[in-house]
């Protein structure tokens, strides 16, 4: 357990160790794109070890006493090796799922409950992937979802959205494949800047020509949608991952550079909110608009920010970041698409929960969490109601109503790394004594508490 006490200021700079979320995917992306990776800053956590089992026979790892990460994909991969997905790594294993299946692999989930299996299976439907799944008699936690058909034909006449769109580009990743096809929406995915980093093409090019069959197509099922959403840009999406400009590099290592926990980040932007004394500047923060999430929740609730960019990773622009001044006024948002939010949903509740008082903020198109067991949105709200929360559900969605002060409380059930975190932060704010069960916490960041303890100046 994490005993923690209120804090009367937080301060000091701190750079973002790097996402394993994103370790993760570029591993993959190593293995899809048979190219040698090395990433560095990469600290040694239990997190880690578990990627390192998974990928086990699929590439070599290799961690150096100067923290950089070698990995090598094994070009003689057995096609029947499993690909289990890591049980600690949440908001892109809709990515890493459809990567792994377009790379021909049996991909396997711990403790999924069939309707989660059903709605992957109706997602690939949907971009034209026939999906069958797999059990295991030594293992009934274990279910295997394996490709069996895809024709890329149909994807022309479907209506993708952002979530379809992220599984499609994932899919022809892992599958080394070509596609052209149109969206309604901005490009904005962890895939487009990897794929460059790989040395692949993945543009997006706007495009209103008439005489455009695909430009046609999505105006005939933009008129059909709900007054309020855009029906004017439209974008081409050109992929190709058949062929990489980095393959003639001989025996050399990619420099896959890797930001900052977009997690981390996020619980600790909503804990300055809570704690406004102090000056903290967060560095490696991730700035791109599918990793920032949060930074632009507490924007619209009326932060000040102090924002600089100064430099490219493999993933986007990173930065630093600093909360000049909160404001916490409460605010309604969308989730989509929701796995581009579902890290940094719990702290983005938490920022919203010490709003100014009666203040409410109405977080919408959660629907996807309810297909997690425990379900997403319930363990949300078992997580809320020791801190005394005023909140309420809905079908889709949780309404969180601001308070300035809370009790201490206690959190003995294990949860997530991205639920555990964000109630940590909350602890910050709270009078009296807070414990919360940090096994996840201390998985994910083996030193959490130990700079926790150099940034706050506790009372």
């Amino acid at each position: 357990m994490l005993n923690l006490c209120p804090a009367r200021a937080i301060q000091g700079k701190f750079s973002l160790p790097i996402s394993p979320d994103l370790l993760f995917m570029a591993a993959l992306g190593a293995c899809a794109a048979s190219l040698k990776i090395k990433i560095a800053n990469v600290n040694n956590s239990e997190v880690l070890q578990e990627i390192i089992r998974c990928m086990s026979g699929h590439a070599s790892f290799e961690l150096r006493e100067d923290s950089v990460l070698h990995i090598s994909p094994n070009i003689n991969d057995d096609p029947a090796l499993l690909l289990p997905l890591p049980n600690s790594l949440l908001p892109y294993r809709m990515i890493y799922l459809f990567m792994g299946l377009g790379m021909g692999k049996t991909v396997t989930i711990r403790s999924a409950p069939q309707k989660q299996i059903n709605d992957y299976i109706a997602q690939a439907k949907r971009i034209g992937i026939k999906l069958e799944t797999e059990t295991f008699n030594n293992n009934n936690e274990l279910t295997g979802l394996k490709t069996v058909e895809w024709k890329s034909e149909s994807i022309q006449k479907a209506n993708i959205d952002e979530e379809d769109c992220a599984a499609l580009l994932s899919f022809i990743f892992g599958k080394r494949e070509t596609l052209t096809f149109g969206i309604d929406f901005h490009l904005s995915t962890p895939l487009r800047q990897l794929a460059a980093a790989f040395g692949f093409v993945l543009n997006a090019k706007s495009t209103e020509k008439s005489d455009d069959p695909i430009a046609q197509r999505l105006k005939f099922l933009q008129s059909k949608k709900k007054i309020g959403q855009s029906q004017n840009q439209l974008y081409t999406v050109e992929a190709d991952f058949k062929s990489s400009s980095k393959e003639d590099k001989d025996d050399d290592e990619l420099d896959i550079k890797v930001p900052g926990d977009e997690i981390l980040g996020a619980a600790l932007l909503s804990a300055k909110c809570l704690v406004p004394k102090g000056e903290l500047i967060l560095s490696n923060v991730c700035l791109e608009s599918w990793g920032s999430q949060t930074l632009s929740f507490i924007k619209k609730m009326g932060a000040k920010l102090n924002i600089n960019e100064n430099g490219k990773t493999s993933f986007g622009i990173r930065g630093t970041v600093e909360i000049q001044k909160a404001e916490n006024i409460g605010k309604k948002i969308r989730c989509t698409p929701l796995y581009q939010f579902a890290g940094q949903l719990p702290s983005m509740m938490i920022a919203a929960a010490f709003a100014k008082e009666k203040e409410k903020s109405v977080f919408r198109n959660l629907g996807g969490l309810r297909l997690y067991e425990p379900d997403g949105i319930d363990q949300l709200e078992k997580a809320l109601r020791p801190l005394g929360v005023r909140h309420g559900e809905m079908p889709d969605g949780i309404v969180v109503e601001g308070a300035r002060d809370f009790d201490g409380f206690e959190l003995t059930d294990a949860l997530p790394a991205h639920i555990a975190i964000a109630f940590c932060m909350a602890g910050l704010r709270c009078l009296g004594k807070t414990s919360i069960n940090n096994d996840s916490i201390e998985a994910r960041w083996p030193d959490f508490e130990n700079f926790l303890n150099e940034i706050c100046e506790f009372l």
